[in-house]
């Protein structure tokens, strides 16, 4: 295979994945889901960050995809590179340009920038479909307002004499008209409110509500709650927040008078007002008579009327849905949610439908949402929709936590909700260590994907591009219900590695438990080794063998590595501990149970978290890892292996750094990565045969271990994946929250480089899918793929030769001086191979050129012999009183 034909095989495209988009890139606002039902109510729209679907009520099933990157119009509307901050922030049903609707297969979406883009949301996709930009200056777009074929646009802008106060913003009411001769769209001022705190809008879009702090004083507690009709006059009123406080409330701390949601009913009678201590305040808005509601024993997230005002939906970090009967203050729950609710709304036009949004606060490094469609009249579930759900090794950018009366982890307290996001980008920015990554585990009989998501799994499928199931393997506090005010510091188990047997007939799972805080037992965690184990027609699975413990009380497992198809039939798997200890379980049949079948005792005197594990197809031979030493093991008797007499094998190697992963390849070459290396070592030579350095885009940056979920092979053709991940900078060098990546892919000597990929976002992990492609997963919950079998419909991303010629330019001009140096280290890794393959084909010519030699040095290949720090130990030896030209001949012996 020559190498073009190996560049034309491999083809990069995103094509599943993404998060369920909220209008929630401001704190204040309500009103979170933009999820629309279509006119007839069987299906619902929802925006991703990726894509718009469409999912039928009937069925459950996704019917319709429009996909950004499938469109041109969508694909530059939505383009990372330009805006990392574009979002949808309302669907309209029908085509809004147009008096006459004749089609009610179309949508207008609005985008948080003031783009207008008319779809089919039941047909194919229209190659140019209607764009229209709204001039807006200084302004984002908030919501959108339709009544009897007039519209208005509410904005949001910074005020900037309110500098001081970041977490307040400025609204400004818009009448908007489709201009048909000049074919774009009129705005004009109708309002502007400043000083706004909260805000939400009634169920049928006609009135808004918010309260803002008096700009005359300079007090905090000085705020006053606003009730305006949005298309007439006919609702105007403003009171003092402090008129409806009751006495006990303006008495106790601060959680009782700080408002953490509102709700207003369709006709302006009825005003719901929810506070950070779990109090409900029911305001009669013709008198201000105030009667309260309590249930919650946290703060209030949420609060929407029913149509006709009678009923009221609240919710908050219980995971309980309260529906109350205001005329009778009874109660009815839907308890046991995924998550805590931070916006419930209710939908069509009789109110048919509640729609709910969970988030699962327990993965702290990333915003995980649940979108809930439930039936009206007896609060079944109708749809369930949510992306994949990973889950980070360190806190990505743009994560809020609801606010809660207590400050945790999983919260945000009154005082710190201001400053969370931009004290969480500083910390981005700053921080060496950029390490994202995640554990995903692809199952080898039905290609799902699995997360572990802290105490439970998440299923996914990534062809169908849906959940399949989310099952809790551990036992806690968060599985049966939710944690509320300093329960939230409570840690439930977490899950913190996923395999599967060869066979995918067995699921082996790594927890870890920990003690409540405060106790002199606090830091003795327990460790718990899990075997399940289902049929193929059920969808959970079933727990078979549980060790508690494995390698001993508080030693953690370091790595676990299933077992070939020749060992037990697959059904085996190796464990490692953090000091050189290997333990072999095997499902023993007459047992019908797992058990221990061979112990390696600890064969070195300090603990590392550099482990890695490799084994031979034919189950002779472990390749352990540990630190900067790979040693090869003898299966049978878990021993260094001996080599016969007559031959001379090498059964230890010392590399230049820590190990971070160990790959064998068609059981000859063994790919090595350490934090500084990327090696392919013959085993059959006993030697290095290709070596290049990856000091640039790993050191410090990934912790122990990670860079293993970054690097993948091809059992079946020994085809190698590589991620590199690059931070970019503004126009003055300085590092951003933006990130781009890289894809290589190599032959099973590193010899040849079969393609080379960019995507225009953190890659967060790869891996080979069984077949003949690789999936990987960026930072924003995307999925691509890359392989021989990407559907032609799919986006093709760049894959362009020349890609590291032009990375400057390619991401933005201005940063010069952080990627120069970059892409001209990246240029060395992706374009030695081409010269080393050159060589090899005029091995006659002795005229190497000088750049060839540089670059070899550079990469610190050495053909016959590896250099590292271990190489010159044995010239210190004896050193007393040696001359320098005896010295120089020692050096010149090593390395030659």
């Amino acid at each position: 295979m020559t190498q073009s034909l190996g560049i034309e095989q491999y083809k990069l495209s995103v094509v599943s994945g993404g998060k369920p988009t909220l209008n929630n890139f401001s704190s204040v606002t309500g009103n979170k889901n933009i999820a629309r039902l279509s006119h007839d109510q069987r299906n619902y729209i929802i925006p991703f960050n990726n894509q718009i679907k469409v999912y039928s009520v009937e069925t459950r099933q996704c019917v319709k995809t429009l996909k950004f990157a499938n469109n041109s119009t969508l694909s530059e509307i939505f383009s990372q590179e330009q805006d990392d901050n574009e979002s949808i922030v309302k669907i309209l049903l029908g085509d809004i340009t147009v008096s006459q609707q004749e089609d009610a297969h179309l949508i207008t979406v609005f985008t948080k920038n003031g783009h207008v883009v008319v779809l089919n949301y039941k047909g194919k996709l229209v190659e140019s479909p209607k764009h229209f930009k709204i001039s807006l200056e200084n302004e984002k777009l908030l919501n959108v307002f339709h009544n009897k074929g007039s519209y208005r646009l509410l904005t949001t802008f910074k005020d900037p004499s309110q500098k001081a106060h970041n977490s307040l913003q400025s609204y400004r009411l818009h009448g908007l008209e489709f201009n048909d001769t000049k074919k774009q769209f009129d705005v004009t001022d109708q309002a502007e409110w400043n000083n706004i705190i909260l805000s939400n809008v009634s169920s049928n879009g006609k009135l808004l509500t918010h309260i803002c702090k008096d700009a005359s004083t300079k007090d905090h507690e000085h705020k006053s709650i606003s009730v305006v009709s949005l298309f007439d006059d006919s609702v105007n009123m403003n009171f003092p927040l402090s008129s409806v406080l009751s006495s006990q409330t303006q008495s106790l701390s601060s959680n009782t008078r700080y408002v953490s949601c509102m709700a207003i009913d369709n006709v302006g009678q009825q005003l719901a007002i929810g506070f950070a201590s779990g109090v409900i305040s029911i305001v009669n808005l013709a008198d201000l008579q105030v009667r309260l509601l309590k249930w919650h024993i946290d703060s209030v997230l949420s609060l929407a009327f029913s149509q006709d005002g009678t009923y009221l939906l609240s919710g908050g970090w219980e995971k309980v849905m309260s529906l109350w009967q205001l005329a009778t203050n009874s109660q009815q729950f839907l308890p046991r949610l995924n998550g805590i609710i931070i916006d419930c709304q209710v939908l069509g036009p009789q109110g048919n439908y509640y729609s709910l949004i969970l988030q699962m606060t327990e993965n702290n490094s990333n915003s995980d949402y649940q979108f809930l469609l439930l039936s009206a009249s007896d609060l079944t579930s109708k749809l369930s929709i949510n992306g994949p759900l990973p889950v980070f090794s360190s806190t990505i950018k743009h994560i809020q936590q609801p606010i809660s009366a207590i400050n945790t982890k999983n919260s945000s307290s009154i005082g710190s909700l201001n400053h969370s996001k931009k004290k969480q980008s500083r910390k981005v920015i700053k921080s060496k260590r950029q390490d994202f990554t995640t554990n995903v585990e692809i199952n080898p009989i039905n290609k799902n994907l699995y997360f572990s998501h802290i105490s439970a799994i998440q299923i996914f499928d990534f062809y169908k591009n849906e959940q399949v199931n989310y099952q809790y393997l551990t036992s806690g506090v968060n599985n049966s219900m939710g944690k509320v005010r300093f329960e939230l510091n409570l840690q439930d188990p977490i899950i913190t590695d996923l395999k599967f047997t060869k066979d995918g007939q067995w699921m082996i799972t790594y927890e870890i438990e920990y003690p409540p805080n405060d106790l002199l037992s606090s830091k003795d965690l327990t460790h718990v080794l899990k075997f399940w184990t289902k049929n193929d027609n059920e969808t959970s699975w079933n727990l078979k063998t549980k060790v508690i413990n494995p390698h001993g009380i508080s030693v953690p497992i370091t790595k676990i590595l299933p077992s070939p198809r020749s060992v037990n039939n697959s059904q085996g798997c190796l464990t490692a501990d953090n000091n050189g200890g290997l333990k072999f379980w095997s499902f023993d049949s007459h047992e019908s149970n797992w058990c221990l079948k061979k112990i390696s005792l600890p064969n070195f005197n300090h603990f590392s978290n550099s482990v890695s594990l490799a084994w031979s197809q034919d189950g002779s031979l472990i390749f352990h890892g540990f630190d900067d030493k790979l040693q090869i093991l003898d299966f049978d008797t878990f021993k260094k292996f001996e080599s016969l007499e007559n031959t001379k094998t090498v059964s230890e190697f010392t590399l230049d750094s820590e190990i971070q992963t160990v790959k064998l390849i068609n059981d000859t070459n063994l790919i090595v990565a350490t934090r500084t290396t990327l090696s392919a070592i013959n085993l059959l030579q006993g030697q290095v045969i290709n070596s290049f350095d990856l000091y640039p885009f790993v050191n410090g940056v990934y912790k122990n271990g990670h860079l293993d979920r970054l690097i993948t092979c091809d059992e079946k053709t020994g085809n190698i994946a590589l991620v590199v991940n690059q931070q970019l900078t503004d126009f003055e060098g300085i590092p951003t929250t933006k990130y781009k990546s890289r894809i290589i892919i190599f032959d099973s000597e590193l010899s040849r480089k079969l393609g080379n990929f960019t995507h225009c976002e953190y890659i967060s992990w790869i891996g080979w899918n069984y077949d003949t492609d690789f999936i990987f997963l960026d930072i924003n919950s995307t999925l691509g793929v890359v392989g021989t079998t990407v559907n032609t419909q799919l986006s093709d991303e760049v894959n362009n030769e020349s890609i590291m010629d032009g990375l400057v330019s390619s991401t933005t001009t201005s940063t010069v001086s952080n990627t120069d140096a970059f892409a001209e280290q990246l240029k060395k890794l992706t374009s030695r191979g081409k010269k080393s393959a050159a060589r090899n084909n005029n091995a006659d010519s002795n005229d190497e050129d000088e750049e060839d030699i540089t670059l070899e040095f550079i990469n610190g290949e050495k053909k016959d012999k590896l250099v590292n720090m271990n190489s010159f130990t044995s010239m210190f030896d004896n050193i007393q009183n040696v001359q320098m030209d005896t010295f120089f001949d020692r050096v010149m012996k090593v390395i030659t």
